[in-house]
């Protein structure tokens, strides 16, 4: 069998890089060998992190200052990786809005779609089409249990990875015949800056919170095995029940009477 370096190539890209899952998918990648170009907003983290995978696994990084919800940004990511054989695509920067829907300033839920969506969709599109001309490859989108049920009061971020569920189980097929591997995972709640951010009481909140260093590692083992991926029993049996078992009038209500127990009611 291959190893990891071998099938992926030289170089993986992973957008969002600097936290959270993102940052821990880098460092797990580059443990297996793999160069890393790390994609994100702020310069001197990017920087930072730049620095920490270099010392502590000796491989070459190359890091893209860019914001991803603007469109000129993501053709700067391609344009940065022209002359690199990128082999392993890893979208993790994503944001999340939450509240009532109307509530929400019209401009916050564009750039999350530009940046959960489009982002996505025009980068997958431009690495998996080199990647199919080599005949070797892989992408590891990253959706949420949250695009797996309905989310009021998340509408648009579940909406969002909804898509990216979707988008991502249905390219697996495509891809496999052309030796490019397509896995999604769907991480459930996670201790990342971005969840610390909310104005979510996460004591209230009926799951506990899963270390990125686990997620990262669930998703990072199952590509070119598994089509999706949720890490850990409690996510998979909520999935299931919300999808499989309960009506979807069901699941809409304890979607929302739970997102009115621990949202900040000033959102609602």
């Amino acid at each position: 069998m291959m190893s990891f370096k071998e099938k992926y190539g030289a170089w993986a890209l992973i957008t969002g890089g600097t936290s959270g899952i993102g940052e821990a998918i880098a460092n797990q990648v580059a443990a297996k060998g793999l160069n890393i170009i790390l994609v994100a907003r702020r310069l001197h983290l990017l920087e930072e992190k730049a620095k920490e995978i270099e010392d502590t696994h000796g491989v070459l990084v190359k890091i893209v200052q860019a914001d991803l919800s603007k469109h000129d940004d993501i053709s700067k990511v391609i344009q940065a990786s022209t002359h690199l054989e990128v082999g392993l695509f890893v979208p993790c920067a994503a944001v999340e809005t939450h509240g009532l829907t109307t509530k929400i300033p019209l401009e916050k839920e564009l750039a999350l779609i530009q940046l959960n969506i489009t982002s996505v969709f025009v980068l997958t599109h431009h690495f998996a089409g080199k990647m199919v001309n080599r005949g070797t490859g892989g992408v590891l989108l990253v959706s949420s249990i949250i695009g797996h049920m309905p989310n009021p009061y998340l509408s648009n971020y579940a909406g969002s990875k909804a898509y990216i569920l979707n988008f991502g189980s249905s390219l697996h097929w495509e891809m496999k015949k052309r030796g490019v591997d397509i896995t999604v995972l769907s991480p459930g709640p996670t201790e990342t800056p971005m969840m610390d951010n909310t104005n979510i009481d996460m004591n209230k909140m009926p799951m506990a919170f899963q270390k990125p260093e686990l997620v990262a590692n669930y998703g990072v083992e199952a590509l070119g095995k598994k089509a999706v991926v949720i890490p850990g029993f409690k996510n998979n049996m909520m999935v299931f029940m919300a999808s499989r078992v309960v009506s979807t009038s069901s699941a809409i209500k304890m979607g929302g009477e739970m997102m009115e127990k621990v949202l900040d009611p000033k959102y609602l």
